[in-house]
């Protein structure tokens, strides 16, 4: 197996700038498959990335985005990014018709109003921190309501969804967060089977549906609701932050799309692809496979590298790591994954970056980054996204 010169640590914590550097390099070492450590392999290129997240027989999607065995706590059941079929595909069935594309329409309006709500709560000209006052908060507030949580726990919730999320790809379910987020859903799973009119919402589907014949323990409904309400949070609140500063920091960008609004969903996916908020996605080595072949053994882990292959520039051009708007190929990206396990909020997460960004051209025309603002990442190895971004208008 090719190996690169240099040493590659695809769960540093780094700025953007360090980690695309990295990246570049891999991909120009030409390796289908980049070996990191003993028994660990990186897959970097938008096609190699892809067919990896096609060959879910012979790599599954168990242990998705936790490295190691789980230390103290429970170990997570098969979640829906974590399983395989025919799991997976019942589990999927379950939870598909509050994603449907029929319910996301519905779900616009007040997605709109609620971005609205929190503008309103900014301070008059700024400045304001646009990623922690509205982005965030949107979401929260968005996918807490589709689960079915109340919108004044979503801020606590999101609170300890966030430390979690920064320890990745290392055990969670030992920590404090997790003892309190599993209480507070099998808290909620009960209430659900307890009253005689639950509500229709995500956590009654979980509680209430079976799953392969069976109806889940109060755990699995834990665990399952818990993983819908992290995929909605971070992932499409990075993406509207970074979107959002590409088009101020170059603000020629922001003032042609306010002049084109025809350009809205290009620029919607090339933030996307741009912004790459999941960095990767782990596999592991079930059985045999021309693109892994004999570099890592069976139970082996890969990283699929969605935010390098977002970057290949076979695919995206030569100028892949800039932001360009009128992009032809900025759909191409893999940022919602491709295949069974493309992501079921795909096009809530495109609606909520849209909604925000209309919202934002509409009663913020003339919004600018604070002055002497300096783009810092988050501090995580798996997300990709502005820590904070200030904002004047």
């Amino acid at each position: 197996m090719a190996s690169v010169e240099q040493t590659f640590d695809p769960f540093a914590v780094a700025e953007v700038e360090t980690v695309r550097r990295d990246l570049a390099r891999v991909r120009a070492g030409g390796c289908p498959v980049t070996g990191v450590a003993p028994g660990i392999g990186f897959v970097g290129h938008h096609g190699r990335a892809r067919e990896a997240l096609l060959a879910h027989e012979a790599l599954s999607n168990h242990g998705n985005f936790v490295l190691e065995a789980p230390g103290d706590g429970p170990a997570p059941p098969d979640l829906i990014t974590q399983s395989d079929p025919p799991h997976h595909t019942t589990l999927r069935a379950l939870l598909r018709p509050g994603f449907a594309r029929a319910a996301i329409v519905e779900a616009a309006p007040w997605v709109r109003e609620y971005v609205d709500e929190l503008i309103d709560a900014l301070p008059v000209g700024g400045p304001a921190d646009l990623l922690g006052e509205v982005a965030l908060p949107l979401t929260a507030g968005v996918i807490a309501r589709l689960v079915g949580v109340p919108e004044a726990d979503a801020d606590a919730l999101s609170r300890d969804s966030l430390a979690i999320t920064a320890i990745l790809p290392a055990p969670f379910t030992g920590t404090e967060e997790w003892a309190r987020l599993e209480r507070y859903f099998t808290e909620a799973a009960q209430h659900r089977r307890a009253v005689a009119d639950p509500p229709d919402d995500l956590l009654t589907r979980l509680a209430l549906g079976e799953i392969d014949g069976r109806r889940l323990t109060e755990q699995e409904v834990a665990f399952h609701a818990w993983q819908l309400f992290v995929a909605g949070l971070e992932s499409t609140a990075y993406t509207i932050g970074s979107t959002v500063h590409q088009l101020l920091l170059d603000r020629s960008r922001w003032e042609e799309l306010l002049a084109d609004r025809s350009l809205l969903d290009n620029t919607r996916e090339e933030g996307l692809r741009h912004g790459s908020a999941i960095r990767w996605v782990l596999r592991t080595v079930a059985g045999p496979s021309e693109l892994i072949g004999t570099a890592v053994p069976e139970n082996g882990r890969v990283i699929v590298g969605l935010e390098s292959a977002n970057l290949d520039e076979e695919v995206f051009g030569p100028d892949a790591g800039e932001f360009d708007m009128r992009r032809p190929s900025a759909r191409r990206h893999l940022s919602f994954g491709h295949g069974i396990h493309l992501c079921l909020g795909a096009e809530l997460s495109r609606t909520e970056i849209s909604v925000a960004l209309e919202a934002l051209l509409d009663r913020m025309p003339d919004l600018r980054l604070a002055p002497g603002f300096r783009y810092t990442d988050v501090a995580s190895p798996m997300f990709c996204g502005p820590a904070r971004l200030d904002v004047v208008w």
